[in-house]
């Protein structure tokens, strides 16, 4: 591929061979003839991949950092070593005993295996937390994720017009952001509200279903009060643009990011379609960990002018590959416009406080010299809170689709606030790694799961801080469960408890988890049993928020309402770390939207004039 900048050519770079669209079957070699871009963005996943694409496809040179490869998925299940940084974070403050109690905590034995439980891990081990893979290849946690396509609810959108006065960020416009990128292969041509000619693929498996519910389905319609025959809900759509639709508690089809095949759409497709075309300045550096933001200081704002870099593989103590003492090559580019951070919600916050922009006090204890205090760096932590309802029986024939509902207590006027899923022999309890060797407790006989996942979560106590100075080295990861907002988060989740046992009984399923040790009441629930069960087998995997954006007189905002960190120059977040919020029940197609957003608004910035100048 040829990288070109407006005015010429500047480096070149080797094909990717592929063997299906968006998967990649070599690391390109690279001919860097320069060192030196318009833009330089850190990170290939949703928020930084569409964003650096874009940015080149508008003329001008991108330099993409992708700390992993382009390797296709080999290994152990869902998350193969080849595409998957394995974090381990605790759920609680230090010393809490509720960090002990989940199920599925992760050790690493004296061998240096995994080992799955909560006690009788082998003699010797280290008890390294709960599991929380992210991607760590090119495309990001869209390489790995489940593909869960949902709008969030417009109070999402608006809630960030109405702390920053931007109205660009209201629903209308964000859902105009969505149909410019979508290209929806499950709903007729021209329908309102969607796309059709965009590049963010979106499907409908269930459009190929059979139209018939199992027997909860249709007890959830029941108890729902759904007018609607059965195989028109199983293919009801999610993202429909109408009036009610945040507050319409229904069951759905299950929207995800793919080809009209099936086939898995993520960030890397974008970014390898454009690698495929010469004309395209845009440039990817594989196999590249960044490890600070490089600033000018001369000036009263100092201004970020490039990133520094170590080039090697399996550099990050993430890696589970990792050779002890591996360190690669220290190299740097030079971004004559902007950099823009995309590693993540983990990684974003920790690539800025080791460049010197976060607490300050937090950064001194690290000999870290301050270029800004922001105090806001790495706290706010978000996560859509899941746990199941195990049941034992039969669910009956018939498809297991997905509902929406709004619970007793929702956290924001009368939006839908759970998203359930399931189905028979569906028992998702988290997230543990694959290839761990413990022997695994056995599961209920004939069970049936019901998982839910809070959307519009309260909760944003998490932090994500710094272990040491060490680019390689993984930050402190703490969610901090319950930690506000309980009243909303817990009660919700009892909510849901509640009710799904008693569709459970009303069906001769027996409940199972959580399990009650005292008298279920006419509800469904069973008091204190219910919270402390909730308190230590709630998880989440949809981190956000950890470099939010806010209002100029909010000292915890990180970012502007146009991604800009505040108090320094030519530096932008754009990813899941922005959000204000925690949007909705799945954040990738969220997050695919703000990069479109911050592309589209950094562009016009530099046709009208008014960008930052040129370093």
């Amino acid at each position: 591929m040829v990288s070109n900048t407006r005015n010429g050519v500047i480096s070149k770079m080797l094909s990717l061979a592929l063997l299906i669209a968006g998967l990649a079957v070599a690391t390109p070699v690279v001919e860097r003839q320069s060192t030196e871009y318009d833009y330089v963005v850190v990170g290939s996943g949703p928020g930084g991949g569409p964003l650096a694409v874009n940015l080149a496809k508008a003329g001008y040179s991108v330099f993409l950092i992708e700390a992993g490869d382009a390797s296709v998925p080999n290994g152990f299940g869902q998350y193969p070593p080849t595409l998957t940084w394995d974090f381990f974070v605790n759920h609680y403050p230090e010393e809490d005993p509720r960090n002990n109690q989940y199920s599925h905590l992760t050790w690493k034995t004296p061998e240096g295996r995994y080992w799955v439980g909560q006690t009788g891990a082998p003699e010797g081990s280290t008890l390294l937390g709960v599991y929380y893979p992210r991607g760590a290849t090119l495309g990001g946690s869209s390489m790995i994720n489940a593909m869960c396509t949902w709008l969030p609810s417009d109070s999402d959108w608006n809630y960030v017009y109405e702390l920053t006065g931007d109205e660009t960020w209201k629903a209308e416009n964000m859902r105009n952001i969505f149909t410019k990128i979508e290209h929806n292969n499950y709903m007729p041509a021209g329908t309102a509200g969607h796309g059709f000619d965009g590049f963010f693929q979106t499907a409908m498996g269930s459009m190929r279903g059979s139209g018939k519910g199992n027997k909860v389905m249709d007890a959830y319609a029941s108890d729902l009060n759904l007018t609607m025959p059965m195989s028109e809900l199983l293919k009801r759509d999610p993202n429909a643009l109408a009036a009610d639709r945040d507050t319409t508690s229904s069951i759905y089809g299950l929207v995800q990011h793919q080809y009209n095949t099936g086939g898995r759409y993520s960030s890397r497709d974008y970014i390898q379609d454009a690698q495929n075309d010469a004309s395209i300045p845009l440039t990817v550096s594989l196999n590249s960990l960044a490890t600070r933001v490089l600033f000018d200081t001369a000036t009263d704002t100092p201004r970020a002018t490039g990133v520094e870099y170590l080039e090697g593989k399996l550099l990050y103590a993430a890696d589970s590959r990792r050779v002890a003492g591996a360190t690669g090559t220290k190299k740097a580019v030079t971004a004559k416009r902007e950099v823009i951070v995309s590693g993540g919600t983990f990684n974003s916050p920790q690539l800025l406080m080791l460049s010197g922009v976060g607490p300050a006090d937090h950064l001194k204890q690290f000999n870290i010299s301050v270029i800004k205090d922001l105090p806001g760096v790495g706290q706010n932590l978000m996560d859509n809170q899941e746990m199941p309802i195990v049941g034992s029986g039969d669910g009956g024939a018939g498809e297991a689709g997905v509902a929406m509902i709004r619970t007793s207590h929702p956290a924001y006027g009368n939006d839908r606030d759970m998203f359930l899923m399931g189905g028979q022999g569906f028992l998702f309890r988290g997230f543990w790694p694959d290839n761990q060797t413990a022997t695994l407790p056995p599961n209920p006989p004939q069970p049936y799961g019901v998982s839910m996942v809070k959307g519009s979560s309260v909760n944003n106590k998490g932090w994500v801080k710094l272990r040491s100075a060490d680019p390689q080295d993984t930050p402190e990861i703490n969610f901090n469960h319950y930690g506000a907002g309980a009243e909303y988060d817990l009660e919700a989740m009892k909510d849901v408890i509640g009710w799904v046992r008693r569709i459970y009984t009303s069906l001769g399923i027996t409940p199972q988890e959580p399990p009650c040790t005292g008298t279920i009441d006419a509800d469904g629930k069973c008091g204190k049993d219910d919270e402390d069960w909730l308190h230590k087998q709630t998880f989440g995997h949809h981190p956000t928020s950890t470099n939010r954006i806010g209002a100029d007189n909010d000292t915890m905002a990180v970012l502007d309402s146009k991604f800009r960190v505040r108090g320094v120059a030519g530096l932008r977040v754009v990813d899941a770390s922005a959000f204000a919020r925690i949007p909705g029940v799945f954040p990738v197609v969220s997050t695919f939207m703000i990069s479109q957003k911050a592309s589209d608004e950094i562009i016009a910035e530099l046709q009208a004039g008014v960008a930052i100048e040129e370093f």
